[in-house]
């Protein structure tokens, strides 16, 4: 079976094995844990927080339906081109690397994973995946919908691919503000040694010796 052969019959399931991985199991396995429904988005007020929810979830719904169209009609149908196979070999091991990170971070990040800013507050992780990145869950999330770039591109997941980046780094400046807010000069020592998604990128300013700590 050739590569071509295999990424017809394995993106499709991968998509949905994302969607599983990165949203619906962890929402299971927190629920049974702690009686806990980490859906924060409907939980908090801010109107920004609600509509970015709304705009994640549906750009989610989108992709699956893609998968079930890929799976049924093919890629010809989808307007997908034709990669050469070391071009789609690297995007499996993105989407590899993208899921074992995601389902890692999200293992170590425990009981304090949540779906968006939860108004209650959580306590601060900074072991593991997260000495690294201070968002591993969202960068696993981002080398896996990128990958698909590499293994079946076409125009609707370029679009997508850049309006769900958009859409994290929106949610990822509002977390910072919470978490700033929560845990004070804490996370602002932690956020100015550890990068946002990737090492040495997107580390905040060093906290002042005025700033207030909350921890």
């Amino acid at each position: 079976m050739t590569i071509n052969q295999l990424a017809e019959q394995a993106v499709p399931l991968s998509v949905i094995l994302f969607f599983l991985i990165a949203f619906v199991l962890p929402l299971v396995r927190l629920w049974l844990r702690t009686g806990t429904f980490a859906m924060a988005f409907s939980r908090n007020r801010d109107p920004i927080q609600k509509i970015v929810g709304a705009a994640i979830a549906v750009y989610m719904t989108s992709l699956c339906i893609w998968a079930v169209c890929y799976a049924l009609l093919g890629k010809e149908a989808l307007s997908i081109w034709q990669v050469p196979a070391p071009i789609q070999s690297i995007g499996w091991v993105l989407l590899v690397l993208g899921l074992a990170t995601t389902v890692t971070a999200q293992a170590q990040m425990g009981i304090s994973w949540r779906m968006g800013v939860d108004p209650e507050p959580t306590s601060l992780v900074t072991s593991g995946l997260f000495q690294v990145s201070r968002n591993p869950i969202y960068t696993g999330m981002l080398l896996t919908l990128f990958s698909y770039l590499f293994t079946s591109p076409c125009p609707w997941l370029i679009m997508g691919c850049l309006q769900f980046a958009l859409l994290i780094s929106l949610q990822t400046r509002y977390e910072e503000q919470a978490l700033i807010k929560t845990h004070g000069n804490s996370y602002l020592e932690y956020a100015a040694t550890v990068g946002r998604f990737f090492p040495k990128f997107g580390n905040l300013a060093a906290p002042s010796t005025t700033a207030i700590d909350n921890s």
